[in-house]
């Protein structure tokens, strides 16, 4: 009997460290699958894609949108935050995803738009200010790896830095001026930051 349990316990065992190492096996998949869809390994790059033209005006037109979003920032006016972060919403709304055509162009492009509508909702459905520039960061992060990933037909592209923002974790922001207006201080500290990458 007390062989039968012995060999009952030792039979769990094994099963546990079996499950135990078809898990493990299925999270690194998905992590390899997560760098290859949105960064490469080896440079830790944001990949790029040969994007239609079409998506990449229709990208280019909330850039443009975004650029509003930014100047409200910048000038501090609550409401017209709130409203112009529900304009870029409806505006990647337009986005087509149909257009791009390989799976790992359309799974970037999701977890890109995901992040985006999340932050431009907690923009637009709160009044502190702290909140708002934190979601800001969060949409100009996912937006950047859009524009860098598919490419708009805009012209140069500012991709800006601010050091102190956020409590001094630093937050970045897009911009179509070589010119520093920080849009996390605004009158205060206007000219704080400095470009780190130029996106045509």
């Amino acid at each position: 009997m007390k062989k039968q349990i012995m060999m009952i316990a030792a039979l769990f065992v094994a099963l546990g460290a079996y499950a135990q190492h078809d898990h493990s096996q299925k999270e690194g998949s998905k992590m390899d699958h997560s760098m290859h869809a949105g960064m490469t390994p080896e440079s830790g790059q944001v990949m790029t894609y040969d994007t239609p033209s079409e998506f990449r005006n229709q990208l280019g037109e909330v850039y443009k949108t975004s650029l509003v979003l930014t100047e409200n920032f910048i000038t501090g006016e609550g409401n017209d935050i709130s409203n112009t972060s529900a304009q870029v919403k409806e505006i990647l709304k337009k986005v087509d995803m149909n257009l791009l055509k390989s799976s790992e162009a359309h799974m970037d492009w999701m977890m890109n738009l995901k992040e985006m509508n999340s932050a431009l909702e907690t923009i637009s459905n709160t009044a502190e200010t702290k909140t708002q520039k934190t979601a800001y960061a969060s949409f100009n992060q996912a937006l950047y790896k859009s524009v860098k990933a598919f490419g708009t037909t805009e012209s140069t592209i500012y991709y800006q830095h601010c050091p102190m923002a956020l409590d001094n974790q630093g937050a970045f922001w897009l911009s179509n001026s070589k010119e520093i207006r920080n849009p996390y201080f605004g009158g205060s500290m206007l000219t704080c930051g400095s470009t780190k990458e130029m996106l045509n």
